[in-house]
């Protein structure tokens, strides 16, 4: 049983990936933003307004979807 377990842990630890983020200052405020979503060189933070810091977050890997179908002429999502 513990073996199954142990597996279980593995594969969602090879299914994560690191990026760089950028993380309110304020230990009560959650707020995290991706770091290629920032347009600032400083950003403030979108919920509290303080500043941020910027740090690493460990995420899901996103797949994406290879087959796109179209429909008479139009790219359907």
């Amino acid at each position: 049983m513990s073996t199954s377990t142990s597996t279980i842990t593995e594969e969602k630890k090879q299914e994560l990936e690191q990026i760089e983020i950028w993380k309110c200052k304020e230990a009560d405020c959650k707020a995290w933003v991706r770091k290629e979503f920032v347009t600032e060189a400083q950003p403030s933070c979108p919920l509290c307004k303080n500043p941020m810091i910027r740090s690493y977050k460990h995420v899901p890997v996103a797949t994406k979807k290879g087959n796109k179908k179209f429909l008479m002429g139009k790219r359907r999502f």
